[in-house]
């Protein structure tokens, strides 16, 4: 549940921009303008709410901010992937890479994040 609110919350900064910043932006330009804007709340949300004793048991340090920002780059490249995909691979508008970028990356963070940044070590 609080991975859920937490992930929704930094999904809807992430699309939300995305899909504004499309109007002035490169669909690339947009997702990295939109991923910067969600990473924060997730960053925050994550370590100090939905994974709180988790985190703590796994120690916030460097180590644990490495692994963050490791699963971070992935969902970035993913949505990236997700970007190129839509609008180079099948020749979509680029508004639909949102619906990507808000259901299939959130779940493949959310298994790295609970299987390895916030592993109790």
């Amino acid at each position: 549940m609080r991975f859920g609110g937490v992930g929704a919350l930094a999904t809807s900064v992430h699309v939300g921009v995305y899909v504004m910043a499309l109007t002035v932006l490169s669909p690339q330009a947009a997702n990295a303008m939109g991923f910067l804007a969600g990473v924060a709340i997730s960053y925050v949300g994550h370590t100090w709410f939905s994974f709180a004793e988790a985190s703590k048991q796994a120690g916030r340090s460097h180590a644990l901010t490495a692994r963050f920002l490791t699963v971070i780059a992935i969902g970035y490249g993913l949505n990236a992937g997700w970007v190129a995909f839509v609008t180079q691979g099948i020749g979509w508008s680029p508004a639909w890479a949102a619906l990507f970028i808000a259901v299939i990356t959130p779940v493949i963070t959310f298994v790295l994040l609970k299987a390895w940044v916030y592993v109790p070590r």
